[in-house]
């Protein structure tokens, strides 16, 4: 007689899965443990190369910084010089804008002043107290009057029209902002003239003798006292002629 199985075919196909399901195969488990220390494997490989290599480029960068370094420090001292040069420039250009141009208010007054005029004395100065050397003008307190440059007139000429006639002309040298008579009067007259003997310096002893002053406009950025400033220093500017300039200039 036949065995005949009655269990239905679905319940067997279950069992048999159960079955199957409940055995260790330790071959698997072992590909397993093989494939995830492989994997843990390659990832601290990879992360070991990745450290090295930024490693690597930092030193390379580092490197590089020194030497950056080191080449701006050597320029510096390019930088300082080119800074110290162009603070030269500006302290010269203001000195410059500052100065008072001597040479050409003494070229107007030779072409203003009249042939029957002769200057005994001469002085410039850009300021009221600078000491001007072999000086021997009167040393006129008119001088004072203003802070800018001026120009301190000793002479005589033949009449007290002459001497307003030159003061007319001193006033179309460029520049002047006023002409100041202090003194004009003949030898042995009162009024304080300077007396003179017969042809004295070109003047006869019938000759008024004055004291004029041409003052000229301030020195555009000269200092508060007319100096002409720049930083790091002050430098003031004077000019004188001979004691005595005997002739005439035209």
């Amino acid at each position: 007689m036949r065995a005949v199985n009655l269990i239905p075919s679905d319940a067997r196909r279950a069992t048999t899965r159960r079955g199957a399901i409940g055995q260790f195969d330790p071959a698997h488990a072992v590909i397993a443990v093989l494939a995830l220390a492989l994997v843990f494997a390659t990832i601290y490989t990879l992360t070991n190369n990745t450290i090295s290599s930024r490693k690597a480029k930092l030193a390379v960068l580092q490197t590089e910084l020194a030497q950056a370094q080191a080449q701006a420090a050597r320029l510096d001292n390019y930088v300082a010089f080119e800074q110290l040069a162009q603070q030269r420039v500006e302290t010269v250009r203001e000195i410059a804008s500052a100065r008072f141009d001597w040479h050409d208010a003494l070229a107007d007054l030779a072409k203003v002043v009249p042939a029957n005029t002769a200057l005994q004395a001469l002085t410039g100065s850009i300021v009221p107290s600078a000491a001007v050397s072999g000086s021997s003008g009167s040393g006129s307190s008119v001088r004072s009057d203003e802070p800018g440059p001026a120009i301190e007139l000793d002479g005589c000429t033949k009449s007290q029209d002459d001497v307003a006639q030159l003061m007319s002309r001193l006033r179309l040298i460029d520049g002047v902002d006023r002409v100041t008579l202090n003194s004009s009067s003949k030898a042995g007259s009162s009024g304080g003239g300077a007396s003179v003997g017969s042809s004295s310096g070109g003047c006869s002893s019938n000759w008024p003798v004055f004291d004029i002053v041409v003052f000229f406009e301030p020195v555009a950025n000269a200092g508060p006292t007319g100096l002409a400033s720049a930083p790091g220093g002050s430098s003031s500017s004077t000019a004188g002629s001979p004691a005595a300039t005997s002739g005439s200039a035209q």
